[in-house]
């Protein structure tokens, strides 16, 4: 029986070792920008400020983590696109591809000319060479230095932002993040163009023509013909060819070795597919269009492509380790695998296990937000005691009304205390904290916060109400902390961003606790230790809430104790 690829590193490790080789690039290519967009200020600045640069990554060990970082990634995306059983990926993926593999025909005559020479201690290059370099001859080194400078950028941001996009941290600082993407490569094509703009004018006023740099680079290739640069570069090429060239070879003969042996992958209720021996399963669902969700883009990092094995003619490969951690993280079921991680040797009869919507975008960036993820949050209910009784005697215009002015309070609370209003069930109100923060400590804080307003602008409201139209408003919030399910639930338009889980389960009971004990707030224990606040003289209980076993301690606030918080 024919085997399928199996990668000569573990997917984990590879993955591991893209991540880290892909941030040493960043930096480099970060720190070069940055320095490229000092030539605004002056030439000369920027290059007092590139000695700076050289010292970071000429001295050995930048430059052995540098090149090396280069190497690893560039052979790294040779396993990838050899153990790729197709090339239909998602626009993302495929921009990622095809600006990698440019990237070495873009930027090898600019690598050559600059770090060659210097390696021999002879010529070392300048921000006044190299623009000059761009600016003179046919004009075909300065546009390749333009387009290399826009392909590296867009593959780094690319390949970053899939690497990082489930942290914590990411969604809080995406902002600033796109911007510095944005002005980070402007500012330095800007910089390089005015200066090269500016030396050609000040060539014209003194009556000559702008030429390359001042001949250096060609005199010491005449007294070392190991320097001979343009051949270097053409080794470099093939290099990079031939390793290409080597997994088209490879690819191909994978394919006419495969021809023969195809698997039947049929899905439950759906169509059967036939592919070549050892397609994981979730390329099947690509190659034959089958709807199938997979947030993390098949790196076997999230559990949404996961899949039932109905039934199977022979064995499958046990899952690795990083399949195996992910599937007991979940808890799953022992006829449950990872449809990305899978490599069929017989045909196989599977069943999607999280079945997406018709006609969704299963593979845009909107994955990131729809994503669930474990997180943990402040969670805080608030409604109005009594309004059953309080809408029975009222006209429902005036019921609305009211609402509407209590939620516009609570609502405005919220999100003053830098919190998120999370839905409205009836009179009440469920809002959330820390979801784009990583200190749970600033999470309890807000939340607090946000209690103490609510308070004190509801007993300002309840001036008015009463004069209007005689209601007496009083309110009730709960407050716990806690891990949570947060993610994107609901369907078309009425889908949003909630939470769910215990912890949600007792901000809500701790609210009926606060009307139980007629007080303004309660508050679990965890928030009052977190928020680093005092709370001597808070009078607390420990109380039995329904669903949990253990009894816990809740500090019970008055309306003058909440507006301590404030």
């Amino acid at each position: 029986m024919l085997q399928p690829a199996r990668p000569f590193l573990p997917d984990k490790a590879a993955h591991q070792l893209g991540i880290a080789s892909g941030i040493i690039l960043f930096a480099f290519i970060s720190t070069h920008l940055l320095n490229h967009s000092l030539t605004l200020i002056s030439v000369d600045f920027a290059d007092d400020v590139l000695k700076i640069f050289k010292i970071i990554w000429r001295n050995p060990l930048g430059t052995l983590l540098l090149y090396g970082s280069f190497l690893v990634h560039f052979l790294l995306a040779l396993r990838t696109l050899y153990l790729r059983r197709h090339m239909r990926l998602p626009p993302r993926m495929m921009i990622q591809v095809l600006f990698g593999l440019s990237i070495p025909v873009l930027i090898a005559q600019h690598v050559i000319s600059a770090r060659v020479p210097a390696l021999y201690g002879q010529f070392d290059s300048t921000y006044w060479s190299v623009i000059r370099g761009m600016w003179t001859g046919n004009g075909l080194f300065g546009l390749k230095m333009v387009l290399a400078v826009i392909v590296v950028w867009v593959h780094g941001c690319i390949g970053l932002h899939a690497a990082m996009r489930f942290r914590d941290w990411f969604p809080r600082w995406a902002p600033w993040l796109f911007a510095l993407a944005i002005l980070l490569p402007t500012l330095a094509l800007v910089g390089v163009l005015v200066n090269g703009r500016q030396m050609e004018t000040a060539a014209e006023a003194r009556g000559q023509v702008l030429t390359a740099a001042d001949g250096n680079v060609a005199r010491h290739q005449a007294s070392r013909p190991q320097l001979d640069l343009a051949t270097i570069e053409r080794r470099i090429y093939l290099f990079f060819g031939l390793g290409l060239g080597l997994v088209v070879v490879l690819r191909a003969a994978r394919s006419i070795r495969r021809n023969a042996p195809e698997i039947r992958i049929t899905y439950a209720h759906g169509p059967q597919i036939r592919v070549p021996r050892g397609t994981s399963i979730l390329e099947a669902s690509r190659i034959g269009r089958v709807d199938h969700y997979s947030v993390c883009g098949g790196k076997g990092r999230c559990s949404t492509c996961r899949v039932r094995i109905v039934d199977s003619d022979g064995p499958l490969a046990p899952p690795s380790a990083m399949e195996q951690a992910t599937l007991l993280r979940i808890r799953a079921a022992p006829d449950t695998r990872l449809s990305c991680q899978t490599r069929p040797d017989y045909d196989v009869t599977v069943a999607l296990l999280l079945e997406p919507p018709v006609g969704g975008d299963l593979y845009s960036g909107r994955q990131v937000k729809q994503a669930g993820r474990e997180k943990e949050i402040v969670v805080l209910f608030c409604d109005i005691r009594n309004f059953t009784t309080i809408s029975e005697s009222r006209l429902p215009y005036d019921i609305v009304f009211l609402l509407n002015r209590y939620f516009s309070v609570v609502g405005r609370a919220v999100e003053e205390a830098k919190g998120q209003v999370d839905k409205f069930i009836g009179d009440g109100v469920m809002a959330l904290f820390g979801i784009d923060t990583t200190e749970p400590s600033e999470a309890c804080r807000q939340a607090l916060r946000a209690a103490a307003t609510i308070v004190a602008e509801t007993e300002k409201l309840n001036q008015e109400m009463m004069q209007e139209f005689g209601v007496d408003l009083r309110i009730a919030i709960g407050i716990h902390f806690g891990p949570a399910i947060v993610g994107m639930i609901g369907y078309g338009k009425v889908a949003g961003l909630t939470a769910i889980g215990d912890t949600v389960n007792v901000g809500s009971r701790l609210e009926a606790v606060a009307k139980q004990f007629n007080v303004a707030v309660a508050a679990s224990e965890p928030i009052m230790l977190l928020a680093h606040v005092p709370y001597d003289g808070l009078s607390s209980r420990s109380v039995s809430l329904k669903g949990r076993k253990t009894s816990m301690r809740v500090y019970l606030l008055s309306a003058d104790d909440a507006k301590r918080y404030a």
